[in-house]
């Protein structure tokens, strides 16, 4: 029952809520992808991991533009906070991993939900520090992270490099992966950490989504995760992790929340957190209303709690 669920999860955060303006059409086939390489639902192989005795878990996210988005999107920041809080609730050690740029806001989320979380600044171009940080973790999350292309470069989505100001964390990831410790991706565009895992069937499948005209070397991540999560944004995809760790547990309380996801959206705007799909200071993720997102979450609870409740057997 609780596959039929879960599949059922993968399948409701892939359904596409984009506005014109944005890439479109591909979330189902990086869906199928990831399906294909994986034995299990994408949320039930993540919350598999998590349902551990406790570990220390570090969730690395945060995505930030100088300029357009200074303190970062609201597209991860959201789902690290809420995950972090469900770790911490069954018994886990987290921290964050993140910019410099992006710490204060996510330090805010994580007291709003009074979690004392540390919040780990990355330091540009130091592979030194990545190496340090990879023994302190059992288990590494990433969260709408950008990993690098086959030459190492980070792009976003459009193709532009983010080199020059975004920290890449593949050396993090490589040396937690070398010492043998389990990881989990979270992401929605091929680009980000994770998709290294399918970077063949997308060369393949999506070669218009590579965007080997503006990218060197093209946008396509090829870091690699135990697992990879596909959502419409990353943050329904930590969500979906949520439920999926709720019905192992047979805990309710695990799941977010349409309320609270509505609230995030315009707690991010005071924040200074941005609409990644727009680049506006507006309670949307990734072009999508605050509403819509928690009618993702609505419908992710509902599934949880079907799933947790006694049978109700018709008499007739």
């Amino acid at each position: 029952m609780v596959d039929i669920a879960c599949d059922t999860i993968d399948k409701l955060q892939c359904i596409e809520m984009r506005r014109k303006g944005l890439p479109r059409g591909f979330k189902w086939k990086l869906y199928e992808m990831a399906r294909e390489v994986s034995d299990k639902p994408l949320v039930l192989a993540a919350a598999e991991i998590l349902n551990q005795t406790p570990r220390h878990i570090g969730i690395v996210t945060g995505a930030a533009v100088p300029e357009h988005m200074p303190l970062g999107e609201n597209d991860g920041p959201f789902g690290a906070s809420v995950l972090a809080k469900a770790l911490i609730e069954i018994g886990h050690r987290v921290s964050i991993v993140t910019d410099p740029a992006c710490a204060a806001p996510i330090e805010f989320l994580l007291k709003r939900y009074a979690l004392e979380i540390p919040v780990i600044r990355l330091e540009l171009h130091d592979r030194a520090q990545q190496a340090a940080l990879a023994p302190e973790f059992d288990v590494l999350v990433a969260i709408e992270r950008l990993g690098g292309n086959p030459k190492g470069k980070l792009h976003g989505v459009n193709g532009v490099n983010r080199d020059a100001f975004r920290c890449n964390v593949d050396h993090l990831f490589a040396t937690h992966a070398a010492r043998g410790g389990k990881s989990i991706a979270i992401g929605d565009g091929g680009n980000e950490i994770g998709f290294g895992k399918i970077h063949e069937q997308m060369k393949l499948r999506l070669p218009e989504m590579a965007q080997l005209d503006k990218a060197d070397g093209g946008v396509f991540s090829v870091v690699p995760t135990d697992v990879l999560v596909i959502a419409n944004t990353s943050n329904v995809g930590a969500y979906g992790v949520c439920a999926a760790l709720a019905m192992l547990r047979g805990d309710v309380s695990l799941c977010h929340t349409p309320e609270e996801e509505v609230a995030l959206h315009h707690v991010g705007v005071g924040l200074g957190l941005v609409d990644g799909g727009g680049g506006g200071a507006i309670p949307w993720c990734d072009g999508i209303p605050a509403e819509a997102n928690a009618a993702y979450v609505t419908m992710m609870r509902n599934i949880v709690e079907r799933t947790l409740e006694p049978p109700r057997l018709r008499k007739f």
